[in-house]
């Protein structure tokens, strides 16, 4: 039904090209890419993901290819500032590749949970975890922290968790596709280090998030594209990861 509410808004408010423009890829990539042949692992900043399908080539869009600069903002503030035995609580699991980066630093006396409010995405994430044998230090959750603004894929039965509700940790990275500004304005818990990636396009702009951080006494100790390999859609559309620490 959310499906279909957003369609019917894009072609009142933008018309029929572009809803043909943004709903030929979702089709497929929902509905039609679920049951393709998965391809072999490809490396997503060196680590193992299982993103591509046999005949991506009728969906030019989709990324099936090795991508070193993915997420790299956010990579870069794990790699800087995580240190062994610290806490870590991802929202917004993506293909996995941050909680890999995390749980490797956190080593075995730490812990790393990730939410992920999409189902299709958890079932990623747990893979890429198995694949790097970190399950035993990675809890996975099925839940929607804040505001459900854009999944990739259904939501189906994930719980709902406000901002509050958030665990006490020593690194919080959000990468929730617009749900942050919500998460900072309600957060309660107090980590060390805070990464947070912008989404301009989705009304959480990055100047919004750095005002947010210094807010909670939070200094930013650095802002930079999102991803590397993207720089062209990250500047147009405000992607960046900002790492602050606690001041």
């Amino acid at each position: 039904m959310n499906t279909l509410i957003k369609a019917i808004r894009i072609l009142r408010r933008e018309g029929p090209f572009e809803l043909l423009k943004r709903g030929v890829p979702y089709l497929i990539d929902n509905y039609v890419g679920p049951l393709l042949l998965p391809k072999p692992y490809v490396q997503y900043n060196s680590v193992d993901v299982n993103t591509g399908k046999y005949f991506d080539s009728i969906a030019p869009w989709r990324c099936n290819q090795n991508r070193p600069d993915y997420e790299s903002g956010l990579v870069s503030g794990i790699e800087e500032f995580t240190e062994e035995g610290d806490n870590v609580v991802i929202v917004g699991g993506g293909w996995g590749v941050t909680a890999v980066k995390a749980a490797q630093k956190v080593g075995n006396s730490g812990r790393v949970t990730v939410y992920e409010g999409s189902e299709r995405q958890i079932n990623h994430v747990q893979e890429t975890i198995r694949k790097h044998n970190l399950s035993d230090r990675v809890d996975v959750v099925h839940g929607i922290v804040g505001p459900e603004i854009s999944l990739r894929g259904e939501a189906k039965n994930a719980s709902r968790v406000s901002p509050e509700q958030l665990p006490e940790c020593d690194v919080l990275e959000l990468d929730c596709e617009g749900a942050e500004i919500e998460i900072l304005e309600n957060l309660t818990i107090q980590p060390r280090v805070i990464l947070v990636e912008s989404h301009g396009i989705r009304d959480s702009p990055s100047s919004k998030v750095e005002e947010l951080l210094n807010d909670l006494s939070y200094s930013v100790k650095s802002k930079e594209i999102a991803d590397r390999g993207r720089e062209d859609v990250c500047l147009e559309n405000d992607i960046y990861s900002l790492t602050a620490v606690q001041e």
